[in-house]
């Protein structure tokens, strides 16, 4: 017996065939990542920030002699300045005090830091140090003195230079701590005692002062 055969029946096989092979050929390629074009350009090249460091010269560290000198030099400059305060005022005081007590003290005064000063410059020397040859700007307080007479410059005299000798005892007792210069450590050890003799010595005549002020 003879089968007939549809033969539109055929041509819808072969087209369900046919389009059964391009879907699944269309989801073979959706199912493939594309390529990350982002990662592509968030990978900048590392060689310019390189070359930056490079050519970024590095930063000087000082040696530790040279910020010895440095720290020297700066105690050196303090001492030499108060002593040409210390003599200055005193030279004024020689020819305005009232009293001989007070002019004997200002004598000494200028007697002993001239020759502190000394010390101070033949130290600023082994160290290569530079020192300022003249006192640095006046304060209010010398203006003060150059300005006052009698028992009131006697006064203002003493006070001052007690006020002076205090506050420079204090600082040289920090930097003696914190040198490390043979040579400094030295100089502050001699000039301590001068200074401290000065305070006690300017205290006393200022109570003296103030007692016979009392009396009046």
């Amino acid at each position: 017996m003879r089968i007939y055969k549809n033969p539109g029946t055929s041509r819808q096989l072969i087209i369900a065939a046919v389009v059964v092979v391009l879907l699944g050929g269309c989801s073979t390629s959706r199912q493939q990542p594309a390529p990350d074009a982002s990662a592509a350009v968030a990978q900048p090249s590392a060689q310019p920030a390189a070359q930056e460091a490079k050519a970024k010269p590095a930063a000087r560290v000082p040696s530790p002699e040279a910020s010895s000198k440095k720290t020297s030099a700066s105690i050196l400059a303090q001492i030499h300045q108060a002593d040409l305060k210390e003599i200055a005022i005193g030279k004024i005081a020689e020819e305005k005090a009232s009293t001989d007590e007070v002019r004997a003290y200002a004598v000494q005064l200028v007697n002993d830091h001239t020759n502190a000063d000394q010390m101070v410059l033949a130290t600023a020397q082994k160290t290569g140090a530079h020192l300022r040859g003249v006192a640095t700007a006046r304060s209010k307080s010398d203006q003060k003195l150059n300005s006052a007479s009698g028992a009131q410059f006697d006064r203002t005299f003493l006070e001052q230079t007690s006020a002076d000798h205090k506050k420079l005892m204090s600082e040289l007792q920090q930097q003696r701590e914190d040198a490390s210069d043979d040579e400094i450590e030295a100089l502050i050890d001699k000039i301590m005692p001068i200074l401290q003799q000065h305070h006690d010595l300017a205290q006393i005549l200022l109570k003296k002062e103030q007692a016979q002020t009392a009396r009046l």
